[in-house]
């Protein structure tokens, strides 16, 4: 593994419309063999794709056979989570980090959770100029149930609570080792509502506040919320270093040099993130996990 930089430096890759599998494969890279701190940003998929969790039953989760007909590429990511299509208007934020760097943190998933909230809405303080937070000028945003979500109240109601409803915006997935995590997030600007329904499937699996709603009474862009596109891309910075952080602009070429460093001193770093093979997965029952197309 490559030798690391200070504790709470890290590099901050801001791109738009890098391929999905790219992404992931990276990530997963810097997360195995290489021990900086890394926040990727990347506005924009170049095409439509389906992203499973590492142990994701596609007939389960997608219409496998429209996946086919479509020709949609299909990915299977080395982290755990759900399913997320996404496309140019998803917003792809990865943060790669060491333990030291979210001290006293503990690298469990809700702690983690929480602190990726104080990042993303800022921290409580008296003073609204103090607040780094990305979204901390978006009324009622926050996590709820592992996702992040905006809370709105459309509809008077005698009964306040039956007036609120609470959308997601963005949709989180981690993988965590002894030392070191990753935690993506897929930020919806936008959304297709009608891929959506061609290809996902209302998940057996989901947060107790979706209520089996379908996507469209489900999800709220953040376009809705959020006036300027680059929001993220130019507040991310401060947010970190809000947290304690001391942030290096850096490059994709930046990043996948140091993870073709890392991966060429650990022999032993493996690769899960993979297409899934959605011809045999036709073949297979519902149960069975994404086979994969080996690499060429």
């Amino acid at each position: 593994m490559s030798t690391p930089a200070a504790s709470n430096v890290i590099r901050l890759v801001r791109t738009r419309g890098l391929c999905v599998l790219r992404q992931l494969r990276l990530e997963e890279s810097l997360f195995r063999a290489n021990a900086e701190n890394w926040a990727i940003v990347n506005d924009g998929a170049p095409r439509t794709a389906i992203v499973l969790g590492i142990s994701g039953k596609p007939h389960r989760l997608i219409d496998v056979a429209a996946a086919h007909r479509d020709d949609l590429l299909v990915i299977k990511r080395f982290s755990g989570g759900g399913t997320v299509v996404v496309d140019a208007n998803t917003q792809l934020v990865s943060l790669v980090m060491n333990a030291e760097a979210v001290a006293p943190t503990p690298l469990f998933p809700h702690p983690l959770m929480r602190w990726t909230e104080d990042l993303y809405k800022g921290t409580n303080t008296c003073d609204e100029k103090e607040n780094a937070g990305v979204f901390r000028d978006v009324p009622n945003w926050r996590l709820h149930q592992n996702d992040y979500v905006v809370e709105v109240s459309d509809v008077p109601s005698v009964d306040e609570r039956a007036a609120k409803k609470i959308l997601k915006v963005g949709g989180n997935a981690q993988s965590i080792s002894k030392t070191r995590f990753v935690h993506h997030t897929s930020f919806l600007w936008d959304f297709d509502e009608e891929n959506m329904s061609r290809y996902l499937a209302v998940p057996e699996k989901q947060p107790a506040y979706r209520e089996n709603r379908p996507h469209g009474a489900f999800l709220t862009p953040l376009s809705r919320w959020v006036r300027d596109r680059n929001l993220m891309r130019d507040r991310l910075p401060g947010a970190l270093r809000a947290l304690g952080l001391v942030v290096e602009e850096a490059s994709v070429a930046d990043a996948e040099a140091a993870a073709r460093a890392g991966s060429s001193e650990n022999s032993n770093s493996h690769r899960s993130t993979a297409v899934v093979d959605l011809e045999k997965a036709l073949t297979m029952d519902k149960d069975a996990r994404a086979p994969t197309v080996p690499d060429g």
